[in-house]
This record gives structure tokens, sequence and C-alpha cells, in this order.
């Protein structure tokens, strides 16, 4: 649980992974021992508990490593300049002692597997198989294991004698677990053992695993242990990012800015000792929430706008804080802009088109005592192809032009207001409705190319009540009489489909 949590935090922090590689290494170990209490004798045994020695040789130098880290992170933001000087030798003289032990622990693991020079065989005890230990047993767990964890424990001590506020308390808690780990493994495994080197008890040094992890599981969610030189993580991290990062103190004072914020703001020329957003940006007001909202930058002409993004945050010994995000919106802008003017005109050709499609459904019709018009248009799209006009010719007959445009939308209500025009030019000569269609299909024919017509086209004699039409394609006339639906049989292939026609006059007597 321990190892999961910690991992999810932030692995790509140095204390983090070195934390997470010592609790595994323990972890590791302490599970071995099931190996060791619950399998039987058997002469392999010995074999197998000199492979698992892998699990325990290191645990004194991942925990040294883990320290030599921890404290670095803490004295990196408390040291003066002098001091760090002084520093930088002692860490130099900790180095040679890791690399000591880095050395030397793969040579004693070698030693281990091929000679019986630390491990001789197997002790069976009550609670089950231990190490049969040889006389370097113990002279290897005091130099490459007892002896670096008191270093750490050392270096501990002392980073808790010069911390303050909740640093002394996360150092204090991982200091005392891992005083009482190593004590208990001390005693149980090195201590308690009888004159010949076995072990008087079980080792219970699990007891100090548990402890320490639940110590330092504490210093993770209670005094932020894993926020330890939050700043510094944050200027590493966030200077070469094209978003503008900017970390200032309580008291506003600069604490961090990030080459893009500078180009952002337009600052290139001097930096503020204080970073007040309302200095840098038009018309900012302080609000509580930390949602984004765009500005106008006051010193850089050439960006449009900013997107500011305000975060708190907590920095090592300097309680409260702030960050702020930046990020240029210019080119978001500028498509924002395009796409609303994109939006506008589209909205003005939707509106020429629904007025050409109005006029294309005759809502008039002519009057006369020998003939009525009734009609019901509902369009299945806002915008689309359909079309209805008619109009009383000069010899007194009535011509109807029923059409439908492929398609809909835009193009299609353009189509109808052209079959309008034509329509009319067509009607002036008095035309059969064959003659109608032909003249309107050669009006259009190389005005319109990714759209054809289905159309019927009518004329009626009110003196005589002959109807004469012509089919394009289109649905048949219905008439009704005596309660019965009589359709009017014909045929004709669709306008602008081809550059030839094949239409037909039909007539029918009322």
């Amino acid at each position: 649980m321990f190892i999961a949590f910690v991992y999810a935090r932030r692995t790509k922090n140095p204390v983090i992974r070195s934390y997470l590689l010592y609790t595994i290494i323990l972890e590791t170990w302490l599970f071995t021992h099931i190996f060791y209490w619950a399998s039987p004798f058997e002469t392999w045994t010995t074999w197998a508990f000199r492979i698992l020695s892998i699990t325990w040789l290191p645990v004194g130098l991942f925990y040294l490593e883990f320290v030599y880290i921890f404290s670095q992170n803490l004295n990196s933001r408390t040291q003066t300049t002098k001091s760090r000087s002084l520093l930088g030798s002692k860490t130099f003289s900790l180095e040679i002692f890791l690399w000591f032990f880095r050395i030397g622990i793969p040579i004693l693991y070698l030693i281990t597997l091929f000679t019986n020079w630390i491990i001789h065989g197997t002790a069976h005890y009550y609670w089950g198989n231990e190490n049969e230990p040889s006389p370097l047993y113990y002279f290897v767990i005091l130099i490459f294991i007892t002896f670096p964890s008191f270093i750490g424990l050392g270096i501990l001590t002392k980073s808790l004698l010069t911390s303050e506020g909740e640093q002394k308390k996360q150092i204090s808690l991982v200091l005392f677990g891992s005083t009482f780990l190593i004590l208990a493994s001390l005693y149980y495994e090195v201590i308690q053992i009888d004159d010949q080197g076995r072990l008087l008890s079980p080792p219970l040094t699990s007891i100090g695993i548990l402890v320490q992890s639940f110590l330092i599981f504490i210093a993770i969610t209670r005094y932020g242990f894993l926020k330890i030189n939050v700043e510094g993580l944050a200027t590493e991290l966030f200077r070469d990012i094209h978003d503008g990062m900017i970390l200032i103190e309580q008291d506003r004072s600069l604490f961090f800015i990030n080459e893009s914020a500078i180009k952002i703001l337009g600052i290139s020329n001097f930096l503020p000792s204080h970073f007040f957003p309302s200095d840098f940006l038009k018309d900012y007001q302080e609000n509580l929430d930390h949602f984004s909202k765009e500005y106008k930058p006051v010193f850089n002409a050439d960006c449009r706008g900013i997107e500011l993004t305000r975060s708190n945050i907590q920095l090592t010994g300097k309680g409260n804080g702030h960050l702020f995000i930046l990020r240029d919106i210019s080119k978001k802008i500028e498509s924002r802009e395009k796409i609303e003017s994109i939006y506008s005109a589209f909205n003005k050709d939707l509106e020429i088109a629904k007025i050409a499609q109005t006029s294309a459904i005759s809502t008039k019709f002519p009057e006369s005592r020998k003939f009525k018009f009734y009609s019901h248009f509902q369009p299945f799209e806002l915008v689309g192809g359909d079309f209805l006009k008619a109009l009383q010719r000069s010899d007194g007959k009535l011509d109807v032009f029923f059409a439908d445009v492929s398609g809909h939308g835009i193009s299609s209500a353009m189509v109808t207001g052209m079959l309008s025009i034509s329509f009319q030019l067509a009607v002036e000569t008095n035309p059969t409705p064959k003659e109608a269609l032909e003249k309107i299909q050669s009006l259009l024919l190389n005005a319109v190319l990714n759209h054809h017509v289905s159309a019927v086209y009518f004329s009626f004699d009110p003196n005589t009540k002959i109807l004469e039409y012509s089919y394009a394609g289109h649905h048949p006339i219905l008439v009704f009489r005596e309660g019965k639906v009589i359709p009017l049989e014909g045929e004709g292939r669709i306008l602008l489909i081809t550059s030839e026609t094949e239409l037909n006059n039909y007539t029918f007597q009322f």
C-alpha cells in the first residue's frame, strides 16, 4: 500500500525514486521470509538462501542513497554560499563511501553465491529455516548494512538539528522510523545469537520495516514529505516549456519566472521584484476561483490575448504562494475570429437562401371564377430545393410548374431561384408543357452543374377544361373525381441529368 501510494504521487522526484528503491528492496527481503519459514529442509535450500541474499545485501546501500538524496534536497534551500562550499566537500567524502558500497556489494554477492565464506549452510529452527552463518557473515552485516545505516542516521540527525517547522517534523518521523528498524534488525539479527552464531529467537525485523513504512507514510500525507523543494522542481520543470510560469510568494515577491512568461508579458527589458497581475494585464481583477480567464497584455503589442490560470501552492519554509500559468492565445483568437466571420457569412447566405426559396414557392395564385387554388407547403429541411409557381398566360391559360432540385441546403435553394426566372421566361412564348421544360433545360444546362431537377409542367385551359401536361421524372398528377383518385399517366427524363431531353405532351379532359 505504501509503495503504491508513493508511486502514484511523483516517481520522477529523485527523493521519491530513491525511497521507492529502498522500500522495494525491504519488502522483497520481507517476503523471502515466507520461503525461509515455510519451505521444508532440502539439500538445495542453502543454494536458495545464497541466491536470495541479493534481497538483504544492498539494504544499507539503498538506505544511505535515500538519506543522501533526501538531505541534499533539504540543504539546497537552506544553505548559504559559504556553507554550500563546505557541504560540497562533505558530499564528496560521502560519495566515496557510496561508491565503496556500490562496488563492494556485487563482489560480495558473487562471493556468497560461489563460496561458503558468508553462508555456510542451512540451520533449522522451530519457526523455520535460516542461514547458517560463516565467520564473515556478521562482518559483512556490520560493514555493508549496519555501518551505512548508522551513517544515514547521522545525516538525518544533523539535518534535524538545522531544520525548522514542518521540515523538522518530517525528518523526525523518518529518523525515528529508521532508528527503530535499524535497532530492531541489529538486535534480532546480530545480538540475539549463541556462540555458534545461531539465532536465539525468531527475527522480528519485519516489525521494524512496518513501523518505518508507517511513519514515512505519515510524513508523506501530513507534513508534505513529497513537497520537498517544490519550487526547485518548478524551476527545473517549467524553465523551457511553451506556457509561461510565474511563481510568487505570499507577499507577491517574485520567486520564479520562466522565459516563456517573460516573452508573453513583453517584459524582457526588466524583471519586477514583485508580481501583481493588474500591472501587466488589462482589466485584471482578483478572483478566488481558479478558472482560466482571458486578458490583453499591457506591454506586449504583438500578443492579442493571454489565458491566465491561477493556483495556490505551498512553498518550503515560506508558507503559501501562488502559481500563475500564462498562455499566448493569439492564434486561438485569430481562429475564433475566422470562425465567427465564416459563421456570419454563412448566416447571411442562409438568409439569402431563405428569401430565394420563399420566392420560389407561390403563396398568391391567379384568381378566376372558373378555377380556384388550394395549396400547402411543408419543407423537410430548413432550406431546400422545392419549387412551385403558377402564372396566367396572355392567351388565358393557366401554367403551373412543380419542381424539386436534387439535394438540400443553400445551393439547392439557389437553383430554385434560377428555376423561377427560367419559368417566367418560358411562359412568355405560350409554349406547350414539353416546349416549356425544354426551354428551362436549355437555359440552365450550362449554369447548373451539380444538381438535377425533377419536374411536372401543366397548362390548363379554363374554357375547354383541357389539361396539357409533361413529366420530367416527377410524381404523377392526381385527379380527385367522384371519390376516386386518378393518377395521370406519363413519363419523361429528369432535367439537367443529360444534355438531351426525352419529354412528351399529354392531355386530360375534365
